[in-house]
């Protein structure tokens, strides 16, 4: 397979210690060039990883002939107007989660997807991973029986600085935006679809105005419930739980790592297995799956996912947060 000729706008901290470096493992993959609004900046990430071309400004970027696909990893405020930029301009992106600030913009950028039938999607590693994608696996053989209740949960400890970008409201900062996008996501992977409403209340920072942490309850029907916590003020926690009439599944854990083996603990019938998964780069996979994608070896896992599957969940826990009372999704 012939290399996708990808481009990288900007250089946060997730594409420089993940995403560049998984880029470079991916099969399939070629890191051709990389913008920043500095262009010193850009040459600098550029030498470090061997890239190419070096651009100081966004819009050189995106003229690049040579250049198929973009991953976008800036503020998130800019997720959607660079994106709908990206698509137009005829490259495939894989932009940071979240996809956008609200269900309406990510509609909107939907709308810029199908306008153009280029690729536009919402990068969530740990879906493409063993530890979700065996929990599927597990859900969908009927072993747990009905689902009853699914827990998830994304937290650590960030200290209160200001140039911290989580914490700067204006450009769309806060925990439900960092990390709760991703406790809900893995809801939506594990229950494999929408709640019908969704109550959530949140901790806000009278310094920073952006919401710390919280916790929420979402209504499945049929006697499935969703409960989730996530923040930026508890030692870290990446964990799952699925409990059905049959057994449960716990990960106990995490949602994979490229350092260490992941275990995954089935109970059912009152026995217990161990079920212990090998060390897995999400980044990897992820980029993989769309430069096959994009070479048409096959559809991305994820392509048909409304992009404003997470987002319609996070706009409800918002607006529950505001009224007290359930939100419908």
């Amino acid at each position: 397979m012939e290399p996708v000729r990808w481009g990288v706008m900007g250089c946060a901290r997730i594409a420089v210690n993940q995403v560049i470096p998984a880029m470079l493992q991916a099969e399939g993959a070629a890191v051709q060039a990389i913008a920043s609004r500095t262009l010193a900046k850009a040459q600098d990430t550029a030498k470090e990883f061997g890239i190419a071309r070096a651009y100081g400004s966004y819009e050189e970027l995106l003229a690049d002939p040579e250049l198929e696909a973009i991953y976008i990893p800036l503020l998130n405020h800019l997720h959607k107007p660079w994106s709908i930029a990206a698509v137009r301009a005829g490259k495939h992106v894989l932009c940071e989660k979240p996809i956008a600030l609200s269900g309406q913009e990510a509609r909107e950028m939907q709308a810029a997807r199908e306008e153009t039938g280029c690729y536009l999607l919402e990068a969530f590693a740990p879906r493409f991973g063993p530890v979700i994608q065996t929990a599927i696996d597990i859900i969908s053989s009927g072993r747990l029986g009905e689902l009853r209740t699914i827990h998830t949960t994304l937290s650590f400890v960030i200290t209160p600085d200001p140039s911290n970008v989580r914490l700067q409201a204006d450009i769309g900062g806060g925990a439900l935006y960092d990390v709760g996008c991703y406790a809900l996501n893995h809801q939506l992977m594990l229950a494999g679809r929408h709640p019908r409403s969704a109550w959530a209340k949140l901790e806000w920072s009278p310094r920073f105005h952006v919401d710390m942490s919280g916790a929420g309850v979402l209504d499945y029907g049929d006697g499935l419930f969703g409960t989730f916590d996530m923040g930026f003020t508890a030692q870290g926690s990446s964990y799952f739980r699925v409990v059905g009439t049959r057994g449960k599944l716990e990960a106990v854990i995490g949602t994979g790592s490229a350092q260490r083996s992941d275990t995954m603990l089935l109970t059912v019938g009152g026995s217990t297995e161990e079920i212990v998964l090998p060390p897995s780069n999400n980044y990897v996979l992820e980029v993989q799956d769309l430069s096959e994608a994009i070479r048409g070896l096959h559809p991305p896992k994820f392509g048909d996912e409304p992009l404003d599957a997470t987002m319609r969940l996070l706009d409800a826990c918002y607006a529950s947060d505001k009224s007290g009372r359930a939100e419908n999704v």
